[in-house]
């Protein structure tokens, strides 16, 4: 018996090649084990977006390396630092037994064969675009497109992951049919999901695409994240009031507001014309909720700078989002950019403001105690006897989980519950909650 274990780091959209990885090594047989002293095989599908993630990647191989022993253990690293950060590492961890590009799902077959497989295994014919879901949670992710045109001058995914390329609808269709057994929400990703298709039909093909999944997939919840606000169409709107499984959750990563930063970044919507998109949203869909990213100490940036986005967090009401330090970023790890950065006094202005906005979060959160609201189960806890689940307007791993009291042992998956409290200020918030019925989504 063969078996394998695998680490993915970074994004849910790394995850996806992750379960794509997965599904070849299972397709031979091979089983899977956490436990990395048994593996004949450990493979590691990395992330190198920022110096975090590199630094995060250094310390699991020399863990990995501690830990297992050559002559029972191959240990294979694949993903972005083939792109980024491979000619350093490869020096440095002479025990990696292979590095294998970036979505070379054929190199990988071919190593698995010519190293791990007994030598008369026969060769599958394989299509690479099978998954096995590696998540616990109720839901699938459908990665849509993958790279990304909009070249924002803090970021390495177009240097890491190449242009956009977006999948076919009609491929998108089949693989989320595929993975309907795995979960009731379908969560859509890319780099950026807005400019979906126009490299393949010359156009924003979004809508097409809801309508696709809307209309020939099972899913009960279908949430899109990492909807640029440059690429945003107004009318789009018209979608969440058309399609009553889209959820009227808006993941719209701002960054900043401020005119100057925002050139800087190479980006285009600022203060006012992100104003203008979130009042549009919030007019045609009252109940939409709203999440987004900051980046706080980009080069340059002022006290006057700061000061507009917090005016802009006092008008705009985000219930989820996160906050990011500027990271200082090379393409050529060689050009050592990170002694001279400040990391201390990034990370407590990061700190500061992750306090602001979770505040207002939790202010906003307070505000739907007495209400019912769509849950979807994914869990049980045995110490407090009590169901763990998401709300409609939380997000896997990012946006918190609701604890469900009083549930019907017959109870379905997906219902409706009070909400009676919210406790804490911490990012994975908690919720008290008594179900009311088992019916359809509320939003």
């Amino acid at each position: 018996m063969i078996k394998y274990t695998i680490v993915s780091l970074g994004c849910p959209k790394n995850l996806v090649d992750s379960e794509r990885l997965v599904a070849i090594m299972e397709s031979y047989g091979m089983i899977r084990t956490d436990v990395w002293e048994e593996a004949n095989i450990l493979l590691i599908n990395s992330c190198s977006f920022i110096f975090n993630a590199l630094e995060e990647l250094n310390c699991l191989l020399a863990d990995v390396i501690n830990a297992t022993e050559k002559d029972i253990t191959k240990i294979v690293v694949t993903g972005c630092v083939m792109n980024r950060g491979y000619e350093q590492l490869k020096d440095y961890y002479p025990e990696v037994d292979a590095w294998i590009p970036l979505k070379d799902f054929a190199a990988f077959e071919n190593y698995l064969r010519e190293n791990i497989l007994p030598s008369l295994e026969t060769p599958k014919r394989l299509s690479y675009t099978q998954r096995v879901h590696l998540e616990d949670g109720n839901y699938v992710y459908l990665r849509i497109a993958d790279g990304c045109n909009n070249k924002c001058s803090y970021c390495m995914i177009p240097y890491i992951r190449g242009k956009q390329v977006s999948e076919p609808i009609e491929t998108l269709i089949e693989e989320a049919k595929s993975m309907q057994e795995y979960g009731r929400e379908l969560i859509l990703i890319a780099q950026d999901t807005c400019s979906y298709g126009t490299d393949i039909y010359g156009k924003k093909a979004l809508p097409e695409l809801i309508e696709a999944l809307h209309n020939q997939t099972d899913y009960d919840w279908i949430r899109i994240l990492y909807l640029h606000p440059d690429n945003f169409e107004l009318q789009w709107t018209e979608l969440w009031k058309k399609f009553p499984k889209l959820l009227p959750y808006f993941d719209v990563p701002i960054q900043q507001v401020s005119p100057k930063i925002i050139k800087a970044m190479n980006r285009r919507k600022s203060y006012q014309e992100l104003k203008e998109l979130f009042f549009h949203i919030q007019q045609e869909i009252p109940n939409a909720v709203f999440r987004t990213t900051l980046m706080v100490d980009y080069p340059n940036e002022t006290k006057e700078d700061l000061e507009l986005l917090e005016k802009f967090l006092s008008e705009i009401p985000f219930l989820q989002g996160g906050v990011f330090a500027y990271s200082p970023e090379a393409k050529d790890l060689k050009d050592n950019i990170y002694d001279e950065f400040d990391w201390k006094k990034s990370k407590k202005l990061m700190f500061a403001w992750e306090d602001k906005f979770y505040q207002i979060r939790n202010q906003l959160l307070e505000k739907y105690v007495g209400t019912i609201q769509s849950a979807l189960i994914e869990d049980y806890d045995p110490y407090s006897e009590q169901y763990v689940g998401r709300l409609w307007f939380q997000a896997p791993e990012i946006d918190g989980c609701v604890y469900i009291d009083k549930l019907p042992a017959d109870n379905n998956s997906l219902v409706e519950v009070e909400i009676v409290d919210v406790i804490g200020n911490e990012v994975m918030s908690i919720f008290h909650s008594n179900i009311k019925s088992n019916k359809g989504i509320t939003k």
